[in-house]
């Protein structure tokens, strides 16, 4: 069994209304088939505290199984703080994985600049998000640029424009080719990482066309990558750390609680155990479990 989990940064289960809700208002066959397909769970992102739900604390406590929110007493955005770093540094999803001997890797691409910026504990501007923190703490390596250009990861953005448009490749890759790199990348790997930060971005800009452009490619790159993977054997597995794009009526993040699906070879119990960000990483860990008890 092979896992491809994929972060969508921002992706709330909003109202059914195509005036402010663009997962309704365009035109989206792999999320239509997903949502009607797959296990869908509504997940709550608030964790008990007061306050919109935030990148920081909310992504922590995906990734930790850890209240990151209660351990602040406040949600927090952007990159994690030290209190949240050593959250981090001392447990997290890619060290259990890997302490269990499974092999992990995050696809998304780094330059090089910023990845000597972001290990620069004296650089404030470009301090390391929560999975590259999580990275750090297991010695993983990081994707460069020269990687990228060897079809070896996948920028942020899906296509890699960022990239072509900033001189650092020589052209954007196809939705398709994105997705058949995400693939590739996890055939040599049990649990590969992709994560989507534009979602969030585009839901903060208010902009139904914009937000309908987003929704549109990463409904592409699923179905490309769904005509790819074998559910039989592998899983698919979605979760987001706040709401925002769904609802492009308000400029803020949401109070929505976010989806969490899971596609593929799924062990029993999985629906219930799931109720809150917290519970992603012991679920993903009771799957890895379970399916090394099918093998005995």
């Amino acid at each position: 069994m092979k896992m491809i989990f994929i972060f969508i940064d921002g992706l709330g289960l909003g109202e059914k209304d195509k005036c402010k809700n663009p997962i309704f208002s365009a035109a989206t066959p792999a999320l239509d088939m997903i949502f009607n397909s797959f296990l869908v769970i509504p997940t709550d992102a608030t964790l008990g505290v007061a306050g919109l739900p935030q990148s920081a604390t909310g992504q922590t406590a995906i990734f930790t199984g850890i209240n990151a929110s209660k351990a602040l007493n406040r949600h927090m955005q952007g990159q994690p703080t030290i209190t949240l770093k050593n959250i981090l540094n001392e447990n997290n999803l890619f060290k259990e994985l890997l302490n269990m001997g499974y092999k992990v890797t995050s696809s998304n691409v780094y330059r090089d600049e910023y990845l000597i910026k972001m290990q620069d504990s004296k650089d404030r501007r470009n301090r390391p998000s929560v999975s590259s923190v999580m990275s750090m703490s297991c010695g993983m390596k990081f994707r460069t640029i020269s990687e990228y250009n060897q079809g070896q990861g996948i920028y942020h953005d899906i296509t890699g424009k960022i990239l072509f448009d900033n001189n650092f490749s020589e052209r954007e890759i196809t939705i398709k080719e994105a997705a058949e790199r995400l693939y590739n990348i996890s055939r040599d790997y049990d649990f590969t990482l992709f994560e989507h930060f534009l979602s969030d971005i585009v839901g903060h800009r208010m902009d139904l066309e914009l937000a309908e452009m987003e929704i549109k490619l990463l409904d592409s790159f699923l179905g490309e990558l769904l005509k790819l993977v074998d559910l039989s054997e592998d899983i698919i597995f979605i979760v987001s750390d706040h709401g925002n794009i769904e609802d492009i009526s308000v400029k803020t993040h949401t109070f929505n609680k976010v989806p969490t699906i899971i596609g593929g070879r799924i062990p029993a119990g999985i629906t219930s155990s799931i109720k809150s960000l917290t519970d992603i990483t012991p679920a993903i860990i009771k799957i890895f479990k379970d399916t090394e008890v099918e093998k005995l």
